[in-house]
């Protein structure tokens, strides 16, 4: 190749950098533009609605599906939102924390699980889909630098963010799932004569399960926890932690275990796991570690009495 044919090759090299470039860049803005006006949905659109109202809100649940599903934050208190988000466990969870406002009084109610705590391995994968916020949002885009989830590429294609998420965001966007004036993030579990004669099968099998005696606190967690925990402090949130009902607990190690390390902490905490125990009916529960709507009402009004912050 002679020196002609390079400099050839090299222009046309940067013309199509330079191109992928501008088209990578209105595609973004153009997304962006849509994806803030979704409110729907928990990709995005309860992210956005979270958002929204954080500033403003006496009182916010954080957590898993075992918060969103469970705790039905009006019965607490009229200024509300629950933030608990499927699959979504501390590190999500601090990440969004970290959000809320200096200085305004606030609670925070944070569901942890035991069995999340002494896991071996815990990766933070949950915080790849805050990454449609990567580059609109500084405190998130520190938090997944610090997870090395970004992709290297992300810094010159910023549609990367997006990725896997458009079609979704579309849809909510022309397909909202329920309607935003009265929603407030408590998603209740209705379960069907299916869903209960496939529990009832799996209660009848009554599988053992070997329950852990060497427990070490996972160090991410453990990290996470003093986060949340000093950003509270310095910021006039009060935080109480707590774990919701299951059916049946048979490794309790895990909960004294945590109980011990909170407490050491100074921090607030409300295990709940045996809640039902003595009044364990079958239609409490959609499967062995989530509530059915019934049993999460019930449990929403004792939580009210029990934390006494409700209006």
């Amino acid at each position: 190749m002679d020196k002609k044919q390079i400099i050839k090759s090299v222009k046309l090299i940067a013309f199509i950098i330079v191109l992928s470039f501008i088209i990578d860049k209105a595609a973004y803005f153009t997304i962006t533009k849509i994806s803030d006006t979704v409110f729907s949905g928990q990709a995005i659109g309860k992210l956005n609605h979270y958002l929204s109202i954080k500033d403003t809100t006496k009182l916010i649940v954080f957590g898993s599906s075992r918060a969103n599903h469970h705790i039905d934050v009006k019965k607490l208190k009229q200024s509300s939102y629950n933030m608990g988000v499927d699959g979504k466990f501390i590190a999500y969870s601090a990440t969004l924390i970290k959000m809320l406002p200096k200085d305004v009084k606030q609670t925070v109610i944070l569901h942890v699980d035991p069995n999340v705590a002494y896991r071996e391995y815990y990766n933070r994968e949950e915080t790849k889909t805050l990454m449609v916020k990567y580059h609109t949002n500084d405190i998130i885009k520190k938090e997944l630098q610090r997870s090395d989830l970004v992709n290297p590429l992300q810094e010159f294609y910023w549609c990367v963010d997006y990725n896997g998420l458009v079609l979704g965001i579309l849809k909510n966007a022309i397909f909202p799932k329920y309607d935003l004036e009265t929603y407030y993030g408590y998603d209740p579990m209705e379960v069907h004569s299916t869903q209960k004669e496939i529990f009832q099968n799996i209660l009848a099998r009554n599988d053992s399960i070997k329950c852990k005696t060497d427990l070490k606190l996972n160090p991410l967690f453990n990290s996470y926890l003093k986060e949340i925990d000093s950003f509270c402090k310095r910021n006039n949130k009060k935080l109480i932690t707590i774990t919701t009902p299951i059916y049946i607990d048979k490794c309790k190690n895990d909960n004294i275990a945590l109980t011990k390390v909170l407490k050491d902490l100074n921090i607030e905490y409300h295990d709940y796991s045996d809640f039902f125990k003595d009044n364990n009916h079958v239609d409490y529960w959609a499967d062995i570690a989530h509530m059915s709507n019934v049993a999460s009402e019930i449990f929403s009004k004792a939580l009210s009495e029990d934390l006494y912050i409700h209006d």
